[in-house]
């Protein structure tokens, strides 16, 4: 296997593992972490639902397609993977400032949300930094001239 076979492999697997740490950081802070009661009881029927609506049920489905795409970016070493993790990538980025923006009640209701949110975008930066890597990588790969 050629050195910069090696390397483009370990940067998407870094990309791929820091784009589920910060799904599963987010999935924390949204659903797992301590909520507070009285921070929950500001919110009336219809608020609790526009939530549900607006943050966590996107959040459970796009779920299924992090996961997939980390999976295979762990397991393939396929070509066009790349593509589509940069797009994960962006798409949990885009994702974690709807949270920020439309889900700022939350922050009170679920105080670990901030700091969560904080570390996910953290490690999304990490996956950002890892892909910029990979693409550098693939792009030396294709213009390296032909020995021989």
């Amino acid at each position: 296997m050629p050195t910069s076979k090696k390397h483009w492999r370990v940067w998407q697997a870094v990309a791929a593992c820091a784009v589920a740490a910060a799904w599963v950081v987010l999935g924390y802070g949204l659903r797992f972490s301590r909520p507070d009661p009285e921070g929950w009881d500001q919110f009336e029927a219809g608020g609790r639902f526009g939530l549900f609506f607006l943050i966590y049920l996107p959040f459970y489905l796009l779920t299924l397609a992090v996961a997939a795409v980390v999976v295979l970016a762990l397991v393939s070493g396929r070509s066009p993977l790349p593509g589509t993790l940069t797009a994960v990538v962006l798409g949990v980025a885009l994702f974690e400032c709807w949270v920020a923006l439309v889900g700022y009640p939350l922050f009170d209701a679920q105080p670990h949300l901030f700091a969560s949110l904080t570390w996910s975008l953290v490690a999304d930066g990490v996956a950002l930094l890892a892909l910029v890597g990979l693409w550098l990588t693939q792009l030396t790969r294709q213009t390296r001239p032909v020995e021989g």
